[in-house]
């Protein structure tokens, strides 16, 4: 069997033992609210919320990086058996860098005040604003290509 395929199977396994875990979480909380009478999570004290899902929450982050590593490890050894999908990759990346890029020259970064009385600043701020530009940039072109390509169809090539 080759090990792309087992690593498929390993990556399903992990997907469906993650999701089994965030509905384990997640009920646990919905437990601890109804304990301590409260109507939102963020009400529950920080003790008794630690200690009954930071184990999970612990686990559960494992498993995200063990996959996020499992698919780059996939995604690598066929980009590097099948060299000519690899300058495409690169385009792709670099495309991806150029809006990022864009995104970050036109955000703003302002400290601001939020509801929690916390205060976001002016660095975290901007990567917001580079990440809400980006998608912006994103969107239209995704929307963009989607209509010329109706318009595409619709003449005949």
């Amino acid at each position: 069997m080759k090990l792309s395929k087992i690593l498929s199977y390993v990556v399903l396994g992990v997907g469906i033992l993650g999701a089994i875990l965030w509905y384990v979480m997640s009920s646990s909380i919905s437990d601890l609210m109804d304990q301590n009478g409260v109507s939102e999570a963020r009400e529950l004290p920080l003790d008794v919320a630690e200690s009954s899902v930071s184990p999970l929450y612990s686990l559960t982050l494992i498993i995200f990086i063990v996959t996020i590593v499992a698919t780059l490890f996939t995604v690598i050894s066929t980009l590097l058996k099948n060299p000519s999908g690899l300058k495409n990759t690169a385009i792709g990346v670099v495309a991806f860098l150029i809006v990022v890029g864009i995104g970050f020259a036109m955000a703003n970064g302002v400290e601001t005040p939020l509801k929690d009385g916390d205060v976001l600043s002016a660095s975290g701020s901007k990567w917001v604003g580079t990440g809400l530009y980006a998608f912006y940039v994103l969107a239209a072109v995704a929307v963009g290509l989607m209509f010329f390509s109706g318009i595409k169809k619709l003449i005949g090539k």
